[in-house]
């Protein structure tokens, strides 16, 4: 049963294809649904970029070499803890009481 359209769902319909035709061809042109950037605002964004990530870079830097201050003073207070713990004489293991029976 095929349903007729009615003269208003007729107009809708060309007036829909002629958007479309419309940002069809603005696509098309190159134009786009937004204006193109001028040199002028393409260089601001261009410059904003390159400013974040110089600096990114340095906010990554900073955290890597705390980073490695943290590790090396971890690696410290572990290389004195072990000192502490072996006779300076003989390197063996010190008992509780701190005096190695062996020398």
């Amino acid at each position: 049963m095929a349903r007729e359209m009615s003269y208003q769902m007729t107009r809708t319909i060309e007036a829909l294809d002629a958007l479309t035709a419309s940002y069809r061809e603005r696509l098309v042109a190159g134009e786009g649904l937004f204006p193109r950037e001028t040199e002028e605002q393409e260089r601001a964004r261009l410059a904003n970029n390159r400013a974040a990530r110089e600096h990114n870079a340095r906010v990554y830097a900073e955290r890597e070499r705390v980073a490695r201050e943290k590790q090396a003073a971890e690696n410290a207070a572990e290389v004195a803890a072990v000192r502490k713990r072996l006779c300076d004489s003989c390197f063996c293991e010190l008992p509780a009481s701190g005096v190695c029976g062996n020398c």
